[in-house]
């Protein structure tokens, strides 16, 4: 009896053992990759953003209000760009060049000179001269105060909301401050601007004789990291704006670009020429870890066949769902599209119905416009109405889901370690009740057994007592 026990327990230990190896085996996670280890830097406040996209690959205290200095400069062309033709003159008034103090960044230039916008804009970015920046805001605004409304108000549309200019120059004002996160919105919208681009990226401009000014006037860039000769070249550098008073710190602002990859940074209050090096932690940072994505190559998860029949909310003709062929996102190297978590927002616009937002590590990637396209054409479907079908909600929202989900569309899993989880859980399923079976059976069969020979024994003894009574 002793042997049945000792057997059964084996068994069972055996089955225990199984099952703890295979437990530890189906709940092993997959380890995503971690985002990039993010650089030190002196600057108390910094970001660094793509800004084709808006994704944000650093920052450090974005949202705190600091003083600007003269990267204010920045929104003052941006609305001379949006304001002004090249080619009009602009007239330096009395109350501005009597304004100056020795202190100020200036071209020294006279009452009542005259300068072309285009000349301005120049000695504005490059030299930073303070009385260009006050000109440019009477000759678009009429004064000063005017400007700065026209400055909020232009802020505000493009969507910040730390920001408050109280001058055109960026002079010290306990009421003038920007955010890092607000000054690479502003400076993502200035770089739509191809003349915006050809100022920022020239290192010397000639400033031509004028009615007061005898001789040219040559206007030197400051943005050490655009000239080969300097300890902080670097030759993704496109261009930006320096900045500098007593109360704001070191200030910086750079726009780059290297392969397909563009990158805005921006560090405030750091010390002297470590802005330089801040803003070349930044830059490298984004260049080496990260890379854009096309999501119409990439993602197939909205442009599956269960698609191809479903009738568009806002036409009567079938219609299949596309995502933008132009959309891109931004991942850190060693990422991939099936690694991302995925939010669809349904939302009317002329050339979409829906988007889907691609996050990692709840940091926003990028979106992508989700459309209908006609049947074998790659032209977009314009909609004329706002009604929305509950099946393509659905339909949608069920693929969103599945997105999130280790498998992608087409039933492929995610990678070997979890197809290993996946099939190693199938056969857990399939072999404990097996071996629960085979334990059963063999107790079964064990006291079978010795029952048999229990009652072998006792006829053996039955017939030996017969045999002595005989």
């Amino acid at each position: 009896m002793k042997k049945i026990f000792k057997y059964i327990l084996l068994i069972i230990m055996a089955v225990f053992f199984m099952g703890q190896s295979a437990h530890l085996f189906t709940t092993t996670t997959y380890a995503k990759p971690s985002l990039p280890k993010a650089p030190e830097i002196t600057g108390a406040s910094a970001i660094l953003i793509e800004p084709d996209t808006g994704t944000v690959l650093y920052e450090k205290d974005p949202d705190s209000k600091r003083y600007p200095a003269s990267i204010t400069k920045i929104m003052t062309a941006l609305l001379t760009l949006e304001n002004c033709k090249m080619d009009e003159e602009v007239v330096y008034s009395k109350q501005n060049i009597d304004s100056l103090t020795p202190e100020d960044s200036n071209i020294e230039c006279k009452i009542g000179e005259k300068m072309k916008v285009k000349d301005c804009l120049y000695a504005l970015m490059l030299s930073s001269a303070n009385e260009t920046a006050t000109a440019l805001a009477e000759h678009i605004s009429g004064s000063t105060q005017a400007f700065s409304e026209l400055m909020n108000q232009r802020a505000k549309e493009i969507g910040v909301t730390g920001t408050h200019f109280a001058n055109a120059n960026g002079l010290h004002d306990d009421n003038h401050y920007v955010t890092a996160s607000d000054m690479a919105k502003i400076m993502a919208e200035a770089i739509q601007y191809p003349m915006f681009l050809d100022v920022i990226h020239a290192t010397t401009y000639t400033i031509p004789a004028n009615n007061k000014r005898k001789k040219p006037y040559q206007s030197i860039q400051r943005h050490l990291m655009l000239f080969p000769t300097s300890q902080y070249y670097d030759a993704d550098v496109i261009g930006g704006k320096t900045g500098y008073t007593d109360q704001a710190g070191k200030c910086l602002v750079t726009y780059a670009k290297h392969g397909d990859v563009s990158l805005i940074s921006v560090v405030l209050k750091s010390e002297g020429d470590i802005v330089f090096d801040d803003t070349r932690k930044l830059l490298d940072y984004g260049f080496d870890n990260f890379s854009f994505v096309n999501i119409s190559e990439k993602d197939t998860r909205f442009q599956t066949s269960s698609f191809d029949n479903l009738v568009s909310p806002f036409s009567d003709n079938s219609k299949t769902v596309s995502l933008d062929k132009n959309a891109y996102i931004i991942i850190p190297n060693g990422v991939s599209i099936s690694d991302l978590d995925t939010e669809i927002s349904f939302r009317l616009t002329d050339d979409s119905f829906a988007s889907i937002t691609y996050k990692y590590d709840n940091k926003i990637m990028g979106t992508a416009k989700i459309q209908y396209i006609n049947s074998g054409s790659t032209t977009t479907e314009k909609f004329s109405t706002t009604a929305q079908t509950q099946e393509s909600t659905t339909k949608l929202t069920s693929v969103a889901k599945s997105a999130e989900s280790p498998k992608n569309s087409a039933g492929k899993t995610k990678d070997d370690k979890t197809k290993k989880r996946g099939n190693s859980s199938t056969l857990l399923t399939i072999l404990i009740p097996l071996l629960v079976v085979i334990i059963v059976a063999a107790i079964v069969t064990i006291f079978i057994l010795h029952r048999r020979k229990l009652n072998k024994i006792r006829a053996m003894k039955r017939q030996r007592s017969r045999s002595i009574d005989f």
